[in-house]
């Protein structure tokens, strides 16, 4: 399936773009890119999460983002001479796209509307950014934890399920496992959510929603 930012190419575009973007599974629990690796390939996500984090003074995690499907990450590889500066985690068995820095110079010098796509993916995730702090800074875990929820809530077999662990949503709202797992708990009581193994089931996402706001 061609990846939505190129769905707007000409036909010689696209059949470029897709001779020089590689597909690769990133398995769960390995790492994409360190901090000091020199920024020579962008990566656009197809499918799964990807945690980017630095460490703090203390060798602490920093989660900055958790990148998803139609995102990219690994940026730096738009400009010269430049390190990723972060770890690029997946969370999950990632799907991505890679194309080498010599490449995507070629594409968006030849092809105008490869060059629009990238900015407006990266003014996609400036916004994520600017998003993620706000709620970071004025909002409570609750409603942190249902905008999550909605974010990683896929069709399953039972309906809709979100098959992230307790301590990968801890990273995309932005706070810990253990407060996660106690307010998971707080919703399963509402009766919007069923906890089980290895998944969560909403039940109701117009609930999620409403405490999202």
């Amino acid at each position: 399936m061609t990846p939505e930012f190129m769905t707007t190419f000409s036909p010689e575009a696209r059949a470029e773009a897709e001779r020089v973007f590689r597909s690769f599974t990133a398995r769960r629990g390995s790492y994409v890119c360190y901090p000091e690796d020199e920024a020579k390939t962008l990566y656009f996500v197809v499918d799964g999460w990807v945690r980017l984090f630095q460490l703090g003074p203390q060798e602490e995690e920093i989660t900055l983002t958790v990148v998803g499907a139609g995102e990219i990450f690994g940026e730096g590889a738009l400009l010269p001479n430049e390190r990723y500066g972060v770890f690029a985690e997946p969370l999950t068995d990632c799907e991505l796209l890679a194309a080498s820095r010599e490449d995507l110079l070629r594409l968006t010098t030849r092809f105008p509307e490869a060059q629009a796509a990238f900015v407006l993916l990266l003014s996609r995730r400036l916004r994520k950014a600017e998003e993620r702090l706000r709620d970071l800074r004025f909002k409570e875990v609750l409603p942190r934890l249902a905008k999550a929820l909605l974010t990683a809530m896929r069709q399953g077999e039972e309906g809709l399920e979100v098959t992230l662990s307790h301590q990968d949503l801890a990273h995309l709202a932005g706070s810990t496992r253990e407060t996660i797992t106690k307010v998971l708990g707080e919703l399963a009581m509402q009766d919007a959510i069923e906890l089980g193994y290895r998944r969560i089931l909403i039940l109701k996402p117009g609930v999620l929603q409403q405490i999202s706001l």
